[in-house]
């Protein structure tokens, strides 16, 4: 620890990168001036003892970079210091087998900023499940460097785990808490959020569409018990134009299984495998982090699975 960096400081910066992980609408100008503090920081010294501070501070800092957009010398400044990072620590020599940037990003992120806490303080009780030092190794600095590289600018870091982009994690966080009977602060309008479902099914295309399908379908279960309001009724038409445009190409898909397993029934479960199979970098974490409930890859994806699910939504919106 030192004078410039003391626990108090530690804190206040964990803080409020744990507050733009979760609420990235919040004050935009204090995150900007986080995130250029955080490029700065790691520019001037990536070889420094606070590399790692920095580097984690920029990955709790990736939904708003990732969603909101800032400046993009912003972004670009972001990227140059975690490849500065990257380039000055990957090859040190260590002795660990693993290191935590290898591991599920997802599940990861829940803990890293109580991580970061007592990283900065010794005094504090270490609770995480891998040990301090494989966290601050150098090689483990540099691969959450590279996660920021590759979630900036896809391909860049293709050596680091698959993980959902973080503009669908956004997304997922906020129809999930709906879904939940919770509403997120950012959700102003619930129709309004759930209505981008239907949007990006009608865009959709390719391997994509399989997720998108999924999305929808999880939104229209939820909106079967909700459409006595008004403005769900708006929605169920959106719905069935979406669902009525996805069947089309579906249709024509191959199809080689004798039979196909059933998306979960629990509303928000059929959500998170929709939007972990409506991207390709979202599907690759789908296959290396399964869920057991989860239907493996290759029939989720089945056209004629999609199309069935797709048929089904639309029959049950047509019925409200």
């Amino acid at each position: 620890m030192t004078d410039r960096f003391s626990a108090e400081r530690a804190d206040e910066l964990v803080d409020a990168w744990e507050e733009m992980r979760e609420y990235v609408d919040g004050e935009p100008q204090t995150y900007e001036r986080l995130v250029v503090e955080c490029a700065h920081e790691l520019a001037a010294d990536p070889r420094g003892p606070l590399a790692y501070s920095w580097t984690l501070g920029l990955v709790l800092a990736l939904p708003y970079l990732a969603t909101r957009k800032p400046k993009e010398d912003d972004v670009r400044a972001a990227f140059d210091a975690a490849q500065a990072v990257d380039r000055a620590l990957r090859d040190v020599l260590c002795t660990h087998q693993g290191h935590p940037f290898q591991g599920d990003l997802g599940w990861e992120l829940g803990s890293m900023a109580d991580v970061l806490r007592e990283l900065a303080d010794d005094g504090r009780c270490w609770t995480d499940v891998r040990p301090r030092d494989e966290w601050l190794c150098p090689r483990n600095v540099a691969g959450y460097a590279r996660v920021v590289m590759e979630s900036l600018r896809a391909g860049s870091a293709g050596d680091v785990p698959p993980f959902l982009p973080f503009e669908d994690r956004y997304e997922l966080e906020g129809l999930t808490a709906i879904m939940e009977g919770y509403p997120l602060a950012r959700t102003f309008d619930v129709a309004w959020d759930l209505s981008f479902a239907a949007s990006a099914l009608q865009e959709a295309a390719g391997d994509d569409l399989a997720g998108r399908v999924f999305v929808a379908t999880a939104v229209a279960w939820y909106v079967e018990v909700e459409a006595g309001a008004s403005d769900a009724r708006e929605l169920v038409g959106e719905l069935v134009d979406a669902f009525e445009r996805a069947i089309g190409p579906l249709d024509d898909g191959p199809c080689s299984h004798g039979a196909h397993p059933d998306l979960p029934s629990d509303t928000t479960q059929a959500l998170w495998v929709g939007m972990h199979l409506a991207s390709a970098r979202g599907r690759a974490a789908y296959e290396k982090w399964p869920e057991r409930w989860a239907p493996p890859l290759d029939t989720a994806l089945c056209p004629a699975f999609v199309a069935a699910t797709a048929r089904d939504s639309l029959a049950r919106l047509r019925n409200v």
